[in-house]
């Protein structure tokens, strides 16, 4: 579980170090990049990053939060190891919705990770499922087994018993 937060860590702080990075509409003289600005007061990456290193409580995002609101709910409840799926998915859903209706390329790179992440663990868990259901049907063989073995031991007891007292009888 370390691990992963380790490498979650690593890959949205390079997701970040690209973020807010965009061809200007009225390129400047040299044609260089120039550092987007929010018109929303939406956070962006940098600020969900630095949020998520800073506190481990999030709330539940309202109606009108913005896409990078529930970004930042769902990648605090994944860090904080969230059992339940379908909660942070919804939340991506209608983030990836506002996204498409209000483009931002650092957004959508996070929501594509947080995205990954959730699918990851979906598939860890339902095969965790399978393991623990074909461990169960095992177990439930290995019971039904143990059994006819007692019923077997019990019947060649018994054997054993009407044996010796036909020939201790006269």
């Amino acid at each position: 579980m370390m691990r992963n937060n380790i490498f979650v860590l690593l890959l949205l702080s390079q997701l970040s170090a690209c973020a807010g990075w965009s061809e200007h509409s009225s390129r400047n003289a040299g044609g260089v990049a120039t550092w987007k600005s929010q018109s929303r007061s939406c956070p962006d990456v940098e600020a969900i990053l630095s949020s998520l290193r800073r506190n481990r409580d999030s709330v539940v995002p309202g109606k009108e939060a913005c896409a990078g609101e529930r970004l930042r709910y769902v990648a605090q409840q994944w860090l904080n190891g969230e059992p339940r799926i379908e909660p942070l998915r919804g939340q991506l859903d209608k983030a990836n919705e506002q996204l498409r209706q209000e483009p931002a390329e650092d957004l959508s790179g996070l929501s594509m990770l947080l995205g990954s992440l959730l699918n990851e663990r979906k598939r860890h868990e339902e095969a965790m499922q399978r393991s623990n259901a074909q461990l169960a049907e095992q177990q439930h063989r290995a019971d039904e087994l143990a059994a006819k073995l007692e019923a077997l031991r019990l019947i060649e007891q018994s054997m054993v018993n009407k044996a010796s007292k036909k020939k201790i009888q006269p």
